[in-house]
């Protein structure tokens, strides 16, 4: 059975825009089921008569411009996709209106980037069957982070000689923002070729003015209260160690830069998805975590027997929106189960993920104890079950160390 059309509406205030993208559309029709909508106020029009997956806009427009048309169809239409096409773009108003977009690209835009961003953001959306959970994650601009984190980051920007090394270190301790940040400074409107993968050179090439913008919106996140029992800094703490780890293994395993980078990025943000659930459903982790504990399961298998999908899967659709790297959602999704990947040409950062986020025995987000197995039957069809003894060294080096 064929899979459904992905229904795009594309907004603009320039006919001449709108009839280039109606060219390109013809070539995915057989893919794609498009509408068109001359301006803000035309789109919210045909929005009220239509549903559609996803929103491509013009941000500088009369009347209802950009910024207006997105925060409309995040309210009313949560489930939406929202992508912004534009060549002009004033990112300290866009930042202050909530961000409520996924992804960025500048005009002119090439047909190819266009459907390949298209693709990608729509692609890991069948992980999730779930509708509300759907409605949560597209809904996600922004997740809860630690607050004390933000008076280290003020403190430095207030410095006489700010170090953005320093700044892009205190942002490599919360899972959120170094999400956040990897998002920003990825999207075409700051026209790097190469995909930044570190919280230090975002710092660099997003500059001193964007993060004080960046980290003043996000602070008012930062006081989104989590229930009893919870621990945001342990969260972070974890996803740190996962990802140093595998980092770690990877080099062990003699994998160039981009893989080490990759693992070590995945292993931070694989518990993104928590984060989601926590600031959509609070009072229902709890007792996901407490279920846990009285049958002793991991956390993730609790998840998807109470959600429908554990945080794994919730993350990944998530960075995917984002616009994060193949290889990083991946090792997102399926850091607890590699041998669902389809992928039978994923990343090694897959393995060294799964591997660092088994060793490192995480125990849930609160106190109990739950152990999160090594998928044996995964690390023999990829003839590594006999490294796992000098992983295990690894770990036990670096946590003595």
């Amino acid at each position: 059975m064929d899979s459904p059309k992905i229904k795009i509406l594309f907004v603009d205030d320039e006919q001449e825009i709108l009839q280039g993208l109606k060219r390109m559309a013809r070539a995915m029709r057989h893919n794609w089921d498009v509408n068109f909508a001359l301006g803000g106020a035309k789109a919210l029009e045909i929005m009220a008569k239509q549903d559609f997956d996803i929103l491509v806009t013009d941000m500088r427009m009369p009347g209802i411009d950009g910024v207006q048309l997105l925060q409309e169809s995040l309210e009313h239409y949560p489930h939406m996709i929202r992508i912004v096409l534009s060549g002009q773009f004033d990112l300290d108003n866009f930042i202050r209106s909530g961000w409520p977009a996924h992804q960025f690209l500048s005009k002119p835009c090439d047909t190819n980037t266009l459907k390949k961003t298209i693709s990608q953001t729509f692609a890991m959306r069948e992980l999730l069957e779930n509708s509300r959970l759907k409605d949560l994650v597209t809904r996600a601009n922004f997740l809860p982070s630690l607050p004390s984190l933000y008076l280290e980051i003020e403190q430095e920007l207030r410095s006489t000689a700010i170090s953005m090394q320093k700044i892009g270190d205190i942002i490599a301790q919360d899972v959120a923002m170094t999400a956040k940040v990897l998002q920003l400074v990825n999207s075409p409107i700051f026209g790097c070729r190469r995909k930044i993968k570190t919280p230090t050179q975002a710092v660099v090439m997003l500059g001193v003015d964007v993060i004080k913008s960046l980290s003043l919106y996000l602070q008012t996140y930062a006081v989104m209260p989590t229930p009893a029992g919870v621990s945001l800094e342990r969260l972070s703490k974890q996803g740190i160690a996962v990802g140093a780890l595998a980092r770690e293994i990877a080099k062990m395993e003699g994998k160039d830069d981009v893989v080490c980078s990759d693992a070590f990025l995945a292993g931070i943000l694989q518990n993104i998805g928590r984060l989601i659930i926590l600031s959509g459903f609070p009072e229902a982790y709890k007792d996901i975590t407490a279920q846990a504990h009285e049958k002793n399961m991991p956390v993730w298998k609790v998840e998807q027997q109470v959600l429908g999908a554990s945080h794994a899967e919730i993350g990944a659709y998530l960075i995917a929106l984002w616009g994060l790297p193949t290889a990083i959602v991946e090792s997102v999704a399926y850091h607890n189960t590699p041998s669902q990947c389809s992928d039978k040409n994923a990343s090694f950062a897959l393995t060294a993920v799964h591997v660092a986020n088994a060793l490192e025995k995480e125990p849930g987000l609160d106190a109990s104890v739950i152990n999160n197995d090594l998928d044996l039957e995964y690390l023999k069809k990829k003839g590594l079950t006999e490294h796992l003894p000098r992983w295990q060294q690894l770990y036990q080096k670096m946590k003595t160390s």
